[in-house]
């Protein structure tokens, strides 16, 4: 950083190993009811063994047929948080079917999604984990500003995968970020955009505080239970704020905060997206689109929630959007090239997002072929 003139795009937030297992069928029995998983849960070992068994701290359990050449982890596995709320003590046999490491994290997903330069941390640089991310963020073509913890491994995430059946799991074993204490001069580097995503909330608001004409969050689920500082004591230097309904639902003062971004959007899987706004007369926008036309099921859910926000800012700003009010028909336009790069992206296996052209072309479509 040699000078102050503003970066176009600038992201906070991890970027990793995922270590992804695709099974054959729905994580929960379809027969619990409920919506299919998507959301984050922190894991640890709790005994080596043959098979994979994730566990959770209701007693509920996954038990995975692992796929030939899985590289491990084996045994069993604990999960942060419970598989189902609506019950318990239940057991479900999966199989594996395929296993793939790729570049994971929220922020690599932005970073590469909107061309911007991303901040995040790694470990050591004999690290091996740390070694691997940097190569994928490289071969991604994703500029990098890593922060060295110099005393913790690389994060890296079990992602269980159903597919078509809609699951996304991502069982995170915190190292570097779990250590990072501060973004350095980062934080205080004037941008256009600045994205934050995923990063605790400490780290988050001070991410979202620095120079840039646009601030846009994008948080996971520990984000909005994370009470060290509660998301609505920053809320006022969020523009955009981009969440799946699992995690909005799980914000304890969510109203307070609604109504004070410029836009809040909520994805809803196979039920679309809703995005709330300010219209210029000052009244309360609301635009919902369904989910965008596939002739396929999908191949992997993840990324589809990088690939929903970095449209939806990509078509604000290329509108020449400001924060404050939004013209409805922008807000529409935005909601519905977002619905339809979440489309594209879930039908690609490996990290990687639709470019602008591949966006519109589905749109004249109408649907994803």
């Amino acid at each position: 950083m040699t000078n102050d003139r503003p970066t176009p795009t600038l992201v906070f937030g991890p970027a990793y190993l995922d270590r992804v297992i695709r099974v054959d069928r729905p994580l929960v029995d379809p027969a619990l009811g409920g919506r299919p998983l998507d959301g984050s849960v922190d894991g640890r070992r709790i005994e080596e063994g043959e098979g994979l068994t994730l566990l959770d701290p209701l007693g509920s359990r996954i038990v995975v047929e692992l796929p030939e050449g899985w590289p491990g982890p084996r045994g069993t596995i604990g999960l942060s948080r419970p598989l189902s709320e609506r019950a318990a003590g239940w057991s479900r046999a999966v199989r594996g079917v395929a296993w793939a490491d790729d570049l994971g994290g929220m922020g690599s997903g932005f970073a590469a999604a909107l061309g911007g330069d991303l901040v995040s941390a790694l470990g050591p640089e004999d690290d091996p984990g740390s070694r691997a991310v940097a190569g994928l963020l490289a071969r991604s073509g994703i500029r990098h500003h890593p922060i060295r913890i110099g005393v913790a491994e690389a994060d890296w995430t079990l992602l269980v995968t159903s597919g078509k059946f809609g699951d996304k799991l991502p069982v995170g074993f915190r190292g570097c970020h779990a250590s990072l204490t501060g973004l350095g001069p980062w934080a205080g580097r004037p941008c256009k955009l600045r994205v934050v995503a995923a990063l605790p909330n400490r780290l988050a608001a001070e991410a979202l505080r620095g120079p840039a004409e646009v601030r846009a969050f994008a948080p996971a689920l520990r984000n909005m239970i994370d009470r060290d500082p509660p998301v609505s004591s920053f809320v006022d230097a969020i523009d955009v704020l981009s969440c799946n309904r699992g995690e909005w639902e799980s914000l304890d003062d969510r109203e307070q905060v609604a109504w004070q971004v410029s836009i809040l959007a909520v994805t809803d899987g196979p039920d679309g997206a809703t995005v709330r706004f300010t219209t210029p007369d000052g009244d309360a926008g609301l635009v919902q689109v369904p989910a965008f036309p596939r002739a396929r099921p999908p191949r992997d859910t993840n990324r589809a929630g990088e690939a929903f926000a970095s449209t939806l800012l990509a078509t604000l700003l290329g509108a020449g959007w400001t924060p404050g009010v939004t013209p409805p028909d922008l807000a529409r336009l935005a909601a519905e090239r977002a619905s339809a790069a979440s489309a594209l992206v879930i039908g690609r296996d490996e990290f990687g997002f639709p470019t602008p052209a591949q966006v519109d072309e589905a749109l004249r479509d109408g649907r994803v072929g």
